[in-house]
């Protein structure tokens, strides 16, 4: 399995590709969301994900918020559960932060309300009550570094 980060432009068509395949196979058609889920963030987003034999298995993209740290698009691949990828990607995921984006000590996220307990054990806390984002109901959580 490899990691790669990247910025939008340093993308490759095959690299956007397997992403822009995996969200919409992941939210829309298996969640069952018809939403619009490419959007402008994409292009001010550092994209990280993991793969095997060019397959991708895991994927998150970070960006800057008002004054905030977040990220979002977390997914991973149905071949790819329950191997604690996922894991992996949330601590990668922080690493990068803690890495690239120091001057916004607070990383806040809208997590899908089924996943809270999974980004609870990463130190996030809910704020606020549950809310629907894209026709899913879903919770602001913190981690105050």
């Amino acid at each position: 399995m490899q990691w790669h980060i990247k910025t939008f432009k340093e993308l490759t068509r095959d690299d956007l590709w397997e992403i822009y395949n995996a969200r919409t196979s992941t939210f829309v058609v298996e969640q069952k969301r018809p939403y619009q889920e490419v959007d402008k963030l994409d292009k001010k987003s550092l994209h990280i994900w993991a793969d095997e034999d060019g397959t991708l298995l895991a994927y998150a993209r970070i960006f800057y918020g008002h004054d905030h740290t977040s990220f979002g698009r977390v997914l991973t691949t149905k071949e790819a559960r329950g191997k604690g990828i996922g894991k992996q990607l949330v601590q990668k995921i922080l690493d990068v932060i803690d890495q690239h984006f120091d001057n916004n000590p607070t990383i806040e996220i809208d997590a899908q309300e089924d996943k809270v307990a999974f980004y609870e054990k990463f130190g996030f806390h809910p704020v606020g009550g549950v809310y629907t984002f894209h026709q899913t109901p879903h919770i602001k959580m913190i981690l105050n570094q």
